[in-house]
């Protein structure tokens, strides 16, 4: 019988854990050298190193739930629904991620191309679907991202810029 609380790490580290196994089976791979299991296993060695580091920073950016409603992404769609609050956008209208700190409380603020924004509380249920819909966006840094979650709030009220969708890039061109 495995103790609540240890089963809640091994379940937190569960994808780091899988990579590392992943990880072992391609150097046992590349143990038996030649022309082509050395570099299939070097191969395999690297992937799972990227998975890992993605795995370990999505494991960094996920909050315990402790808000009100939760978070969906669906087909290039976040959602928050709690309640009679809650909105959705889609990921192709966004044009800025940013944390805002409101009475001690943070949120993610999803700004769209009409003006409107969505905020999400960064502890909402389900949190960690936004890590790989914000890490999908074009030139995101999700090291930043994860130590922008990780500092604690400096003042009751602040607001931090993550993303900014680039005009120039992001329009059609021109005549």
């Amino acid at each position: 019988m495995i103790r609540p609380a240890a089963l809640v790490t091994l379940l937190r580290w569960s994808e780091v854990l899988a990579s590392v196994g992943v990880a072992g089976a391609g150097l046992w791979l590349a143990r038996f050298g030649g022309w082509v299991l050395l570099p299939l296993g070097l191969a395999t060695c690297a992937l799972a190193a990227g998975y890992g580091l993605t795995a370990y920073r999505r494991m960094q950016f996920a909050q315990a739930p402790n808000a009100a409603g939760f978070v969906e992404v669906t087909e290039g769609q976040v959602a928050y629904f709690a309640g009679d609050e809650g909105g959705f956008l889609a990921l192709s209208d966004l044009t800025q991620v940013q944390l805002v700190t409101l009475s001690r409380r943070r949120f993610w603020r999803l700004s769209q191309s009409d003006g409107q924004a969505l905020l999400i509380p960064v502890d909402a249920a389900q949190n960690a679907a936004l890590f790989d819909a914000f890490a999908a966006l074009p030139q995101m840094d999700s090291a930043a991202l994860v130590a922008a979650l990780a500092r604690p709030p400096e003042t009751d009220s602040a607001m931090m810029t993550l993303w900014r969708r680039d005009r120039a890039r992001s329009g059609p061109e021109g005549p």
